[in-house]
């Protein structure tokens, strides 16, 4: 370790959210259809943008909107859906940061079908495919068609050239005969739940917000009329709003041939000050633009500082400091008290005063912080060529320091307390005290912990190795399932989740979002890891009925920026659903993966009545492979008894074998499913058996085909090699092989890093364990033992078995840890898991006439629905 003197510039090692400004003209609003040729001109940045082509673009110099195609078939995502017509992005111009899912006007059970367009006060007319304009003031209005017994609503997004917020007027049109009661509203679809997002509390209000502080974008809504108010109803995805007259008359009735208008406004700001003050008219004086600036007690500018600031004793935004120590908003005027804290850590509140000022735009606080004193943690992660490598770091408060608090579960480069690096170099400031500093690069890595000091002013180095100590050759190692923010049901950054991914040395990943097909590539190429991980475009289908109807597919022809990325539409048919799948861009080679199934509904009980039928045997005769995990449920089948009926529930492990004695030849696969970035990606794996073990070499269509064969190991850690000869013939997992003889020699290696163990391997014929192929560490201890120090500490476990089979069989190699955990490395969630690691099968055909499946149902019925 080597201290030195920090110096006086700090820069902020990590980036949040996606800032970008674009060279507005202050003399015109600017509307378009997005298309190919102007989708980088106009499309605004942010995790949660949804545009399309044929979507239109509504900005000026301080915010850009983007309104969906009111077409029935305009989803934002799998969960965000029906949004034609609706607001489906919004941020403000300074620093565009979408945190915007949709803003439905007049709720979303409105099916918007038509649009026009007015500019500069002229009326508006329909919208042609090309447009693209200038103008000083424009308007897009859609259109939902009403009935005798419903309104038709016409909502108008309005924009002029010096707005600060959108104005939204919705009218409530009775075309019929009859009376209508309506009740003005709107819904917002924000998910905040991983997020650090606050919302208005659910109650009446002049002005609803929605504020989320760490991707820095904030939204107000308020209504145009003083004389009416927000009756807000949230949860951490949907809000919404009713409006409500001060004189109590909140029902409008509307008449034959009349309507009723609600006119509201919307605004984006990067805090909640900055867009309270964009909703204001008139007010010049009320809110100042300011720079907030800490520095620390040597004067140098802390950076990443979260300042909580308030007025009156009212929250008024938040705001998080650049690599200069500095960060903007507007403030309202007046006496303000700030709060500044550190990755969790409480430095102290000052208060401020704003006064306006005519001499410049910007007015500067400056907030001292004599007593911070930090110091900065410098890493630098290498393999033991000194190779730098990706790495996961976990940082870990000890002896009263408390453990930083980075980011979210949503965030990219710092996530809770882990520093994910794609090129193996870290450089993080922290307040002083002792740290348990934990480093990794996936199972095939050892892992190092060591604890260090943070010290005064200055800078911590330590050059970290990590030993390649498990050998996979011409194996990789791959993840088929994961998500991020375009899925729709979660909030993660796509690119927090590729650098989870690459630093947990995952070396082939498909991009398998919810119903749309999409991308990493654009992530791989600006993080500069090309090197260590490898993709294809692909998707998980997601229909009903749930939890049933998930299929993931690879590859996929991407089309972007366009519905779904050109993927197929869902069904409520499982069988339709896989059968268009694999018709899919004309019928190509894809690997189509059963994610998750409810095995005896899937293959047994396709009424889901609870008795045996044919199953849904046309998607069956379709599955590539399938989802057999959790995967530390396989060590319950290392014993001679049959399971009893708890260890068989809900454990696919044990109902894939079964199907593979019915003759049902589908390949297991294990998959995080990891829908966020803590820890999320890394802790299941398949090695999938592969020419070359570079992964920029990788072909995809490789991948499939040897999934297809089944030459896949799945594994939460141990490395587990398995092959079998017979006359001289030997074969590996997934693969046939013919023993007239019926003796079968086996050969079985498993290799784990220094940071877990298996005490167990045992080999299952035809699904049951047998006891003369049950290896322990009580009745083997050499065999099991641990060699070498520290990071070169390894497990190599290995076994040559001489079998003899009197029939054909299948066989299962498995090995665990039945009473050791994965640990710490893994995260939190997954620590206490068996580490087990499950072969694809060996057929081993006895009589020459082929693998003849047995048919037992191991001591269990076949599965139906629930079991």
């Amino acid at each position: 370790m080597r201290i030195f003197i920090l110096g006086i510039v700090t820069l902020s090692l990590y980036v949040v959210g996606m800032a970008f400004s674009y060279e507005a003209a202050t003399d015109h609003v600017e509307v378009a259809i997005l298309s190919e040729e102007n989708w980088e001109q106009f499309v605004p940045e942010g995790k949660e943008v949804d545009a399309i082509y044929g979507d239109i673009v509504l900005r000026n110099q301080h915010l850009v909107a983007v309104i969906a195609k009111p077409v029935p078939t305009r989803n934002a995502n799998m969960t965000v859906r029906s949004v034609g017509g609706c607001l489906i992005d919004l941020a403000c111009s300074l620093d565009e940061s979408d945190q915007l899912s949709c803003f439905y006007p007049g709720g979303n059970g409105v099916l918007y079908s038509d649009w026009e367009a007015g500019f500069d006060g002229q009326p508006e007319k329909s919208i042609s495919a090309d447009l693209e304009t200038q103008a000083s003031t424009a308007s897009i209005s859609v259109i939902a068609h009403g009935t005798d017994s419903r309104p038709a609503i016409r909502t108008t997004y309005e924009l002029g050239v010096d707005d600060r917020a959108l104005t939204i007027r919705t009218q409530y049109i009775n075309a019929g005969k009859k009376t209508l009661t309506i009740l003005p509203s709107d819904k917002i679809r924000a998910d905040g739940g991983n997020e650090r997002m606050t919302k208005s509390p659910n109650g009446t209000t002049a002005q609803y917000f929605i504020d989320d502080q760490y991707w820095g974008q904030a939204y107000v809504i308020s209504p145009a009329s003083p004389e009416i108010r927000i009756q807000s109803n949230s949860d951490s995805r949907n809000s919404t709003l009713k409006y409500l007259s001060t004189d109590g008359n909140d029902l409008k009735q509307i008449g034959p041939d009349a309507s009723e208008v609600i006119v509201r406004r919307i605004a984006a700001g990067r805090t909640l000050s900055d867009a309270v003050a964009n909703l204001q008219t008139g007010e010049t004086n009320a809110f100042q633009e300011t720079t907030f600036s800490v520095t620390d007690s040597n004067g140098a500018p802390v950076i990443d500082a979260l300042i909580e600031f308030s007025n009156g004793g009212t929250h008024s935004g938040s705001l998080r400091t650049n690599e200069n120590g500095e960060a903007s908003s507007q403030v309202a005027v007046g006496v303000g008290e700030a709060r500044i804290s550190q990755f969790g850590t409480s430095l102290g509140v000052q208060e401020f005063t704003v006064t306006p000022s005519t001499t410049t735009s910007s007015y500067r606080i400056d907030l001292s912080l004599p007593e911070y004193e930090p110091g900065k943690l410098a890493l630098k992660v290498a393999d033991s060529e000194q190779t730098l490598i990706p790495s996961k770091i976990e940082i870990i408060g000890v002896d009263g320091t408390p453990s930083p608090v980075f980011g979210p579960d949503s965030a990219e480069f710092a996530v809770q307390n882990l520093r994910y690096t794609p090129n193996g170099v870290c450089e993080q400031v922290l307040p002083t005290g002792r740290y348990l500093i934990r480093v990794s690069h996936g199972p095939e890595y050892s892992s190092e912990e060591f604890e260090t000091e943070i010290t005064v002013s200055s800078v911590t180095e330590h050059e970290v190795t990590l030993h390649r100590s498990v050998s996979t050759p011409g194996w990789i190692s791959s993840d088929f399932h994961s998500h991020s923010s375009p899925s729709g049901d979660n909030t993660a950054s796509q690119r927090g989740r590729v650098l989870n991914l690459v630093c947990e040395h995952i070396e082939f990943a498909p991009c398998t979002e919810h119903n749309r097909i999409t991308t990493y590539e654009p992530h791989f190429e600006a993080l500069g890891i090309k090197k260590f991980i490898s993709s294809v475009t692909g998707m998980e289908l997601t229909g009903q009925p749930l939890p049933l109807n998930h299929q993931n597919v690879f590859p996929m022809h991407h089309h972007p920026h366009r519905q779904d990325g050109g993927g197929p539409t869902t069904d409520t048919d499982v069988e339709r659903q896989v059968q268009r799948l694999a018709a899919w861009d004309n019928g190509s080679e894809k690997l189509i993966q059963q994610n998750h199934p409810d095995v005896g509904w899937l293959v047994y009980d396709k009424d889901g009545d609870g008795t045996h039928d044919h199953g849904h045997s046309h998607a069956i005769s379709l599955i590539d492979v399938m989802e057999i995990h959790p995967i530390d449920r396989a060590l319950v089948l290392c014993k001679t008894d049959d399971v009893t009926a708890e260890e068989a529930k809900s454990n696919r492990i044990f109902k894939w074998l079964q199907l593979l004695n019915q003759g049902k030849r589908i390949p297991g696969v294990v998959n995080t499913d990891a829908h966020y970035n803590f820890h999320g990606s890394g802790w299941l794996r398949n090695w999938i058996e592969c020419s070359t073990d570079e992964p920029s070499q990788i072909d995809p269509m490789e991948i499939v085909r040897s999934s297809e064969e089944g030459r896949v190991v799945m594994s939460n850690g141990p490395f587990l090699s398995f092959t079998a000869t017979a006359d001289e013939t030997s074969t590996g997992v997934g693969q046939d092989l013919t023993a007239p003889s019926g003796q079968v020699e086996l050969e079985i290696a498993v290799q784990c890093p220094n940071w877990h163990e298996v005490d167990t391997v045992f080999v299952l014929v035809n699904g049951r364990a047998r006891e003369d192929l049950i290896f322990t560490r009580e009745e083997h201890p050499e065999a099991f033992k641990k060699r070498g120090k520290g990071g070169k500490l390894t497990q190599n476990v290995s076994f040559n078995i001489p079998l003899k089979l009197d029939t054909d069989a299948h066989l299962v190699a498995v090995a665990g840890g039945r009473n050791t955990q994965l640990g710490p490395v893994v995260g939190p969630r997954k620590s206490g898991e068996n580490p087990t690691a499950v072969t694809n099968p060996i057929f081993v055909d006895v009589d020459g006439n082929g693998f003849e499946p047995n048919y037992d149902t191991l001591g269990r019925p076949l599965p139906v629905k629930g079991d």
